[in-house]
């Protein structure tokens, strides 16, 4: 209901597949759906922050009627909230067809992607239309494959738009799509400092001459600094780009990078990333017989879901094997794992990330190690 001042207050009654929810009245029907615990795919949206409104990714119907973007409807009373309508799923494969049309992704569709070493393709695909250093865990990858429209994307053309290493950030504009986060959470977010900008797709032109078309709304623009670099452009260097970034666009590479990202990490007023859920393995021998022979990370979950173990290893077969044999394996049920051979860097990143979100470690990770060692913690 409004109050005096025409703004909405108090909470509204709606229902989300079925289930009923109550949300914050003006809140968003994308809000409503995640109080609900109902994924709906995004990539322009993130919590608390404002979002584009362009990636098309989030469309539900609603009372039976149109589909509508989920992150741009207001919630009231009584609405009821359809999001596996294939209308509205029809929309989302669309979008994020275009979508990955501005953004390499042969690393998704690849049959040998769960062993790939990276180095030579078999198919012969360059490095820049195929992988990147965020290859098998990126929230792209993740959103695409829920949204099942891989298969029928066009072919990525390479921009050669720059690679540009700032800092401890690394600034890669041929991945960025547009989506606005990092902008929108330089802007707003206490801890950062308005140093990001969107500008058109067009006012850039490949190493080439070419000039880009996009394929989507989000292609059209690009994220760069304000000024020459992020310094210049009044940077704090707070994180908050890069763990915003869906698509591997704004990343902290190597181990330096990756302690750096960690300490900003712990120290950001985001909240954590709404995720598609995660397909999860049955923590059984037969399931782990077939696991590639490489390195990677694994996490192992008890019966109610809650984490048990996150472990970076060289050899993903032997290490889930080992872990099969462990002191937890009579509470655990599934796992999930992800092929890196940067593993000790994502082992730091699951664990960071997992502290941030619990206050706590997995039992089965007795040390952090020096992770959050505030030792040579300068600024860059």
């Amino acid at each position: 209901m409004p109050n005096e001042l025409g703004v909405a207050t108090g909470m509204v009654n709606v229902s989300v597949d079925g289930r009923p929810v109550e949300a914050p009245a003006g809140s968003s029907v994308m809000d409503a759906c995640d109080l609900a615990r109902v994924y709906v795919p995004r990539l322009c949206a993130f919590p608390g922050l404002e979002p584009l409104g362009d990636c098309g990714l989030c469309f539900v119907t609603i009372d039976g009627a149109e589909a509508r973007r989920a992150c741009s409807v207001q919630v009231v009373e009584g609405m009821a909230v359809d999001t596996r309508d294939d209308r509205a799923r029809g929309f989302r494969r669309s979008s994020m067809q275009a979508i990955l049309g501005d953004h390499p992704h042969v690393c998704l569709t690849c049959p040998q992607r769960d062993g790939c070493s990276r180095d030579d393709c078999m198919y012969g695909n360059p490095p820049e239309t195929r992988c990147c250093g965020e290859f098998g865990r990126c929230e792209i990858a993740k959103v695409a494959a829920y949204v099942g429209a891989l298969e029928q994307a066009p072919a990525y053309v390479h921009r050669e738009l720059g690679v540009i290493q700032d800092h401890n950030i690394r600034r890669d504009l041929d991945l960025c799509i547009g989506c606005g986060r990092c902008e929108t959470a330089c802007d707003i977010l206490e801890e950062a400092g308005s140093a990001l900008k969107l500008v058109e797709t067009r006012t850039l032109v490949a190493a080439d001459g070419e000039v880009w078309e996009p394929r989507s709304y989000l292609g059209r623009h690009v994220a760069v600094p304000k000024a020459e670099d992020l310094r210049a452009s009044g940077c704090t260097f707070c994180g908050a780009c890069v763990l915003v970034c869906p698509t591997g666009a704004l990343t902290a590479p190597g181990a330096k990078g990756a302690a750096w990202l960690s300490k900003r990490r712990n120290r950001s007023t985001l909240r954590p990333a709404v995720l598609p859920p995660e397909d999860r393995l049955a923590f059984t021998r037969d399931v782990v017989e077939e696991l590639p022979v490489c390195e990677g990370v694994f996490r192992v979950f008890d019966a109610g879901g809650a984490v048990l173990q996150i472990s970076g290893v060289m050899d993903l077969r032997r290490g889930v094997s080992e872990a099969l044999d462990g002191p937890l394996a009579g509470d655990a049920r599934t796992f999930v794992f992800e092929i890196d051979p940067m593993y000790t860097q994502r082992e730091s990143e699951i664990l960071a990330r997992h502290l941030q979100e619990h206050g706590s470690l997995p039992r089965g990770n007795d040390v952090l190690g020096d992770l959050f060692d505030d030792e040579d913690d300068d600024l860059f």
